[in-house]
């Protein structure tokens, strides 16, 4: 879809995504859980650039970090884009609006919101609940039950200043 004719026409697309079209996201995440709800509205903004509003939703299941067992995870986005044709172009707009590049006449708009939703995915995903006992963590230091000492391998340089500062 051309987004010069969508901002033309101050036309909203409320609707929802094919998990199977989003394979970035189904690649990133465990699962995707339901419906992926989108609503997009493009209209000019004050300064007259081309722009595009909206929210999305999904659920999904990520990997919890600290059991390796899936966590759900609700993701939430609101986004401001200003579509242009070229890098240059995305430079110039307001920082309010985020850079949307459109390639010839079609703008990718699942690609588009893809991207959003993976930029919304928290960086680390685990439990709230604690669900690993605590004891089990360990913090790369000696593992328990093993006392020896360790060879200080300073001792033979403390020795050499020793045996030099007599007479």
């Amino acid at each position: 879809m051309d987004a010069r004719k969508l901002v033309q026409r101050e036309q909203r697309l409320t609707g929802i995504l094919p998990a199977a079209e989003l394979q970035r996201l189904s690649a990133a995440v465990e699962s995707i859980n339901g419906d992926i709800r989108a609503d997009v509205e493009f209209a000019r903004d004050l300064n007259g650039h081309l722009a595009a509003s909206g929210k999305l939703s999904c659920n999904v299941h990520l990997q919890c970090q600290r059991c390796l067992q899936p966590v759900p995870e609700a993701v939430e986005a609101e986004f401001h884009w200003g579509v242009v044709w070229s890098e240059e172009q995305g430079r110039a707009l307001p920082r309010d609006l985020d850079p949307v590049i459109q390639d010839g006449d079609e703008l990718d708009l699942y690609q588009v919101l893809e991207d959003e939703i993976l930029l919304n995915l928290p960086m680390v995903a685990y439990h709230e609940a604690e669900c690993v006992p605590r004891d089990r963590f360990h913090s790369g230091g000696e593992p328990e039950g093993e006392e020896e000492q360790r060879e200080n391998p300073f001792k033979v340089l403390e020795q050499l200043k020793g045996s030099s500062n007599k007479p």
